[in-house]
């Protein structure tokens, strides 16, 4: 499984497709954090700071943050997963991760 050129072009020309998909996964962290502690502290310390769940800001505090640096190992599984996901149900493409490209290649 490899992605075409014509794909891989079309994904190019889709705007603040990186934003978007980081804040996917923000959200996707948030309802973690709200589960679990580790999830909430590991969240603090991104952005240095208390989480505040009711903070109308915390989603793109959270987005700058991820998109200056991966917050965590494993944060590109959750990204392609998402990247996936918003390709396929919004945009109709279908994308293959890098993961689904090179299957005997451990990503974290």
């Amino acid at each position: 499984m490899k992605n075409s050129e014509e794909i891989l072009n079309k994904i190019k020309e889709i705007p603040d497709l990186d934003r978007e998909i980081t804040k996917q996964v923000v959200r996707q962290d948030i309802e973690e954090a709200k589960k679990y502690e580790s999830y909430k502290k590991m969240l603090e310390s991104v952005i240095d700071g208390i989480i505040d769940f009711d903070d109308k800001k915390l989603i793109n505090k959270l987005t700058e943050s991820y998109m200056q640096a991966p917050p965590y190992m494993g944060y590109c599984n959750n990204y392609w997963s998402a990247k996936k996901e918003i390709l396929k149900e919004k945009y109709n493409i279908d994308w293959y991760t890098p993961a689904e490209e090179n299957p005997d290649v451990i990503y974290d």
